[in-house]
């Protein structure tokens, strides 16, 4: 074939045209002034060679973008990796180059935009792979404490927040306020990093209703964030303390008698702390009948002597029944210029009228008494004659009037003498007249206890139902039983934890009754014992309430004995003995703190349906007294 010819041009493909990748930003999201990792992976290259691509960064809004290129040498199946930070400090000159504007920098929020070129080996290959990353000037704040539950004023509240990046690391060094409700307050690094707390007390007279406590967090850069949440403020709760009485020479006491005066004082405690000292308050006066009298009594504030008192008394007449009196400041009767209220129950206070009683024609019965049967017989028949009983409140009166908070008392005694049987007629005396008591129970079973007081006529079942009464069954571990609420008996680290959880559950102050210490002289040393009963006593006298304890004489070391009654503001020795073919209790006052007392040795009767009676004469004379 003439004249045509035959012409083969060559054609080389490269085997790096076709490079794919993926480009990844980690962490997706961060805050302002924040790094970002990039890397990138891509497959398809030229084999054992070193690539150069190209990472572009563009700001939101376009203004602002920047690149660096970043080499990698590819594997023998021509694939590899890479990886930069945005910005980057520490990177190789030149870095990142600025394309336009601002340089790189995480410095405005919103999306960045990020470009993977490959700029070597030739041909160039733009858009091999894409991503994005997230800038935000956004903290996140989370309320760790108070719970959403509601407070108290004069209650100290813990502030705690917690704040964290958008990629969830703690921040540190931040600055983190929160609103009270009366300003604004500092949170202080915790130990723990991120976190930041700081305590507020309530203010007597600080906004009741919600609260909104709102957390203010603030970074370098320009970060911020805040959370809120609500919480209740209900009022303080205004507490009768020190509650006394006092007669017209100014002495204390609560005993009076026909024309004597009384009069009151006492102080407003709020529950937080700090006193009222403004305002006037009314009394009521209860007789022994339990009806209230017409006449009340007003208490105003004495700045001098920092308490409340009654200028005008309360004029015990002939004619008021003789017996144990009361004085009544009823249930949320007390109010402050704020709203605050109290007492939570009622505070009473018990005072003993005690009327002269006459015997008609006392000589005539001398008389007759001596010459009937002939002076011995008669002598005899008259001191039967002249003995009686007397209620139990004429105990007061040998201990100086009645045994006022704060004060411990120990009761010790025989075995069977009534030692128990005294400290719980002081318990139940206390549970009637309104106020919370509580029964360390290491001598019997609790239902033995209340079937025990019911026999004494003493139902306490209505006190334990409304939870006035709580009772620590101590004794059921003692004997072997278990599944009861104390473990350990012996472990008085436990016992004493229940105990203050009791009291800070009782509202208002009150009495707790340990029967009886002789089982833990019985199992632990006397000196942890001692401490034991000095923490318990503390507990509950700081708490304004009474403390007592019995004992059975004979089963406390002497020394230990010694220690107890020294520590004890009151002490009261309980007694058998024989008289003929019969045994008789006694009972004797050893002291009582700052009181005046009877130190003579009483005999005293149990009977059921009324628990101790002490025995008195009809005719207070000596040749009458029972040998």
């Amino acid at each position: 074939m003439a004249g045509l010819s035959l012409v083969l041009i060559p054609t080389f493909i490269s085997s790096g045209w076709a490079v794919t990748g993926t480009l990844v930003a980690s962490p997706p999201t961060v805050n302002l002034t924040q790094t970002v990792f990039i890397s990138f992976s891509y497959a398809g290259g030229t084999a054992n060679t070193l690539h150069t691509f190209r990472i572009t960064v563009t700001k939101p809004g376009g203004a602002d973008s920047s690149y660096i290129d970043v080499n990698s040498l590819s594997n023998s199946t021509g694939g590899g990796v890479g990886a930069t930070q945005y910005p980057c400090s520490s990177c190789a000159p030149p870095g990142w180059v600025t394309i336009i504007g601002n340089p790189a920098n995480t410095d405005v929020p919103g999306t960045y935009s990020i470009v993977l070129d490959k700029r070597a080996p030739n041909p160039n290959q733009f858009g091999v792979a894409t991503s994005a990353f997230t800038v935000t000037s956004r903290l996140n704040v989370v309320i760790v404490s108070p719970p959403v539950a509601p407070v108290t004023r004069g209650d100290t509240v813990t502030i705690t927040g917690s704040v964290t990046y958008a990629d969830g690391q703690a921040v540190s060094g931040a600055t983190v306020t929160a609103t009270t409700p009366a300003s604004t307050i500092t949170l202080s690094p915790s130990v723990q990093p991120g976190t930041y707390s700081s305590q507020y007390q309530l203010q007597r007279d600080d906004p009741l209703g919600n609260w909104n406590i709102t957390i203010i967090a603030g970074s370098s850069g320009g970060n911020s964030g805040s959370s809120s949440q609500l919480v209740s403020v209900q009022p303080a709760q205004l507490i009768v303390q020190n509650l006394a009485t006092y007669n017209s020479f100014g002495a204390p006491t609560s005993d009076f008698s026909a024309g004597d005066t009384l009069y009151v004082t006492f102080r407003i405690a709020y529950s937080g702390s700090g006193f009222l000292t403004t305002g006037t308050y009314t009394l009521q006066i209860r007789g022994p009948s339990g009806g209230t009298l017409p006449d009340t009594l007003q208490a105003i504030y004495d700045p001098n002597r920092g308490l409340f008192y009654t200028p005008s008394g309360f004029q015990v007449s002939s004619s008021d029944p003789d017996g144990s009196w009361q004085l009544v400041i009823p249930a949320s009767s007390l109010s402050d210029p704020y709203g605050n209220t109290g007492p939570s129950i009622e505070t009473t206070y018990r005072f003993q009228v005690h009327q002269t009683q006459f015997v008609v024609s006392q000589f005539y019965l001398i008389i007759v008494g001596l010459t009937a049967g002939g002076s011995v017989s008669g002598l005899i028949l008259l001191r039967r004659f002249n003995t009686t009983t007397a209620p139990f409140e004429s105990l007061f009166k040998l201990t100086g009037g009645e045994i006022q908070p704060p004060a411990s008392l120990l009761i010790i005694g025989d075995p069977g003498a009534g030692a128990t049987t005294l400290g719980l007629q002081l318990l139940h005396r206390d549970l009637t007249a309104g106020k919370p008591c509580g029964l360390l129970s290491y001598d019997s079973f609790p239902s033995e206890v209340m079937r025990k007081m019911r026999d004494m006529g003493w139902d306490i079942t209505p006190y334990v139902e409304r939870k006035q009464l709580s009772i620590l069954d101590c004794y059921s571990a003692l004997a072997g039983v278990e599944g009861g609420a104390i473990r350990d008996p012996t472990d008085f680290t436990e016992v004493s934890i229940q105990v203050t959880a009791m009291i800070e559950k009782a509202k208002g102050t009150g009495t707790v009754l340990f029967d009886s210490t002789t089982s833990i002289f019985n199992s632990s040393p006397p000196k942890e014992c001692i401490n034991f009963l000095q923490v318990l006593g503390a507990k509950v006298k700081n708490n304004g309430g009474v403390f007592i304890m019995t004992a059975s004489r004979g089963s406390i070391p002497e020394e230990a004995r010694s220690k107890i009654e020294s520590l004890a503001d009151g002490v009261i020795e309980m007694g058998l003995k024989r008289k003929a073919k019969t045994l008789s209790r006694t009972l004797l006052v050893k002291k009582v703190s700052g009181r005046e007392i009877t130190s003579t040795e009483t005999e005293f009767t149990i009977v059921a349906g009324k628990g101790i009676l002490l025995k008195k004469q009809r005719i207070p004379i000596g040749i009458f007294q029972p040998k």
